[in-house]
């Protein structure tokens, strides 16, 4: 950007350009005394800022006389320069599953379309990501509707801002079994159990509850590996890891009696509960049907993954 950007008028294009990413085309804009009000701005810096907004085709307006000013065309990847967010950051689980493949490949290709910069971090566990959104490491993260609901329900200071609805995040859980004869979990048994998985942990325990085992600490994506190599005896996982990589040896039942489980097969955005920018950014680009039609392609084979 030029040198002048960094003055009155500079200051002025950041804010409206803030502004501005919370609208969509028909919405009404603040008209030019509401932000002279609102940024104790002088009339003409306000005008200024708006008129170089337009020249640079971030936004066409239209003007409907006494009823104010709405947006006819909005292009975010231009509000986004002048807001100063160059890259949104985002994480979520690893892709190990057709479903996160197809999930990543959704988000990359909706931020693309939109010509908005995306880097997507792998992190494991929802309660990492969780806290990477607290202390706005990332600016949005993928976690199962039931890990976001918990965190709220702790005081987290996040907030949903997209729900893709049940079996978006996996099919079901499982409980694996490294021997073949066993259907239950049983005294004497090694769980292995992932603390940094709400999800899984949560479970674990409900399925352990009075039962003479041992628990083992256990990556979730170390659990398969865990069974074959006699580290543990049983483990909840994936079902669509399990499904996806034809794991024929191992036995496995589903885990679906507990209250809340289709909440853990939903996947929801979270961000910081003041982060208005990504809010309006995630809500006015990603399309619940068009993220699930590309999901349901890559599952499919339909699609090559992107992410």
């Amino acid at each position: 950007m030029d040198n002048h950007f960094y003055k009155k008028k500079a200051i002025m294009v950041h804010y409206l350009a803030l502004d501005l990413l919370q609208l969509k085309t028909d919405d009404k804009m603040l008209s030019i005394s509401a932000c002279q009000d609102k940024y104790n701005a002088a009339r003409g810096t306000v005008q200024n800022a708006l008129n170089y907004l337009k020249e640079q085709k971030a936004i066409i307006c239209s003007n409907r006389g006494h009823l104010g000013t709405f947006i006819k065309f909005i292009d975010y990847s231009i509000l986004q320069k002048y807001a100063l967010i160059d890259v949104i950051l985002g994480t979520m689980t690893l892709p190990y599953s057709k479903l996160y493949e197809g999930f990543a490949t959704g988000l990359y290709l909706a931020f693309e379309q939109h010509n908005i910069k995306l880097n997507l971090a792998y992190l494991r566990g929802a309660k990492e990501r969780v806290n990477s959104i607290v202390k706005k490491t990332y600016r949005f993260a993928v976690i199962s509707r039931y890990s976001a609901n918990h965190a709220l329900s702790v005081g987290e200071p996040i907030e949903i801002i997209a729900d893709f609805g049940d079996q978006s995040y996996l099919s079901r859980h499982v409980i694996l079994f490294s021997d073949k004869n066993k259907s239950s979990i049983e005294d004497g048994m090694k769980i292995g159990i992932d603390y940094s998985s709400l999800d899984q942990e949560l479970l674990t325990k409900k399925l352990v509850k009075s039962k003479d085992i041992t628990l083992i600490e256990t990556s979730g994506h170390q659990i398969i590996h865990a069974l074959n190599s006699g580290l543990i005896d049983a483990g909840v996982w994936n079902y669509d890891e399990i499904s996806n990589k034809d794991f024929k040896n191992l036995n496995y039942l589903p885990v679906d009696f507990f209250e809340d489980i289709l909440d853990m097969t939903a996947s929801v955005i979270v961000c910081h509960r003041d982060d208005q920018v990504v809010k309006t950014i995630i809500s006015n680009i990603l399309e619940q049907e068009t993220i699930l039609k590309i999901q349901n392609s890559v599952v499919n084979g339909d699609m090559i993954p992107r992410y």
